[in-house]
This record gives structure tokens, C-alpha cells and sequence, in this order.
């Protein structure tokens, strides 16, 4: 049985350590590069000031001990929806994304997903884009993200 909340402040350090064990899953099996530690410190004083600026909530499952076993963050950035757009406006982008491997296979990700979702729509964005690993891009589209039209050519 697990619960889902709204991560504290006292938490984001914590997340700011799932968000590692994120990128080094990836790592392994998309071959994007493993942050370094100072990183890591870069993106929890990140998470502490997007939060403290109410551009950041994390929802969180936590399980029958009251451990945070999965996380999902919604980021509000200002930002031109299309290339073509005269004015930005509210965009959404869902980071960090993880569930502890004992906790996975239960839903919790696409459950912390859709809240935050909501939480972002709720905030004037019209429009959710996250990058997914190649593992978890059947979950994002069973919950309706669509893979994007972007190209990429390694420099």
C-alpha cells in the first residue's frame, strides 16, 4: 500500500539523489554520461530553488514505513510553445522520474506522473514534455506523451 503526497523542502536532497540514480539507470542503457558529484550538488540546490520560487513540486509515493519509494517533479518554465510562436507562455516539463527497484511494476510512476500533471496544467501550462529513457517510453505513452519530431546528430 503506498500513499502519495507533495514532497518538503527538507526532501529535495533526497530527490536530488534519486534524480542520480535516474541519469546512472540511463547511463547504462541509453549511454548518456553519468553526472558527477558536482552535478548532483548543482541539481539539488536547483530543486531548492525552483521549489522556494514555486516553480517546482514533487509528488512522491511513500510506502507503509513512510519511505519515499518513487518521485516525480513538475517544472513550469516560460517558454515559446512552437518555433514559430510570437509570445512564451507556460510549458511543462516532468523531471526525474524513479522508482526504487523493490517498488517498480506497481503503477507508482504513471500515478506521480499524472499528478503532476495536473499540478502543471492547474499552473497555466497546456503542454507536459519530458525526456524518457528508452525503458520508459512505453509508460509515458500508455499515459498519453507522444514522442517528439526532434533529430539529433552527435557532434
Amino acid at each position: 500500500m503506498y500513499i502519495t503526497r507533495w514532497a518538503t523542502k527538507s526532501e529535495l536532497p533526497l530527490l536530488a539523489e534519486y534524480w542520480f540514480k535516474m541519469a546512472c539507470e540511463m547511463g547504462e542503457k541509453d549511454g548518456i554520461p553519468i553526472p558527477s558529484i558536482e552535478r548532483v550538488h548543482e541539481i539539488r540546490n536547483l530543486f531548492i530553488k525552483e521549489s522556494e520560487e514555486n516553480n517546482l513540486g514533487f509528488r512522491v509515493a511513500v510506502d507503509e514505513n513512510g519511505n519515499i519509494v518513487a518521485c516525480a517533479g513538475g517544472l513550469i518554465r516560460m517558454e515559446y510553445a512552437t518555433p514559430l510562436s510570437e509570445e512564451q507562455t507556460p510549458f511543462g516539463w516532468v523531471i526525474c522520474v524513479y522508482t526504487m527497484n523493490n517498488h517498480r511494476k506497481k503503477g507508482l510512476a504513471s500515478q506521480l506522473v499524472e499528478e503532476v500533471c495536473s499540478w502543471l496544467k492547474e499552473r497555466g501550462a497546456k503542454r507536459a514534455r519530458l525526456w524518457a529513457s528508452s525503458q520508459g517510453r512505453r509508460i509515458y505513452e500508455s499515459i498519453g506523451f507522444s514522442p517528439m519530431l526532434d533529430m539529433e546528430k552527435v557532434l
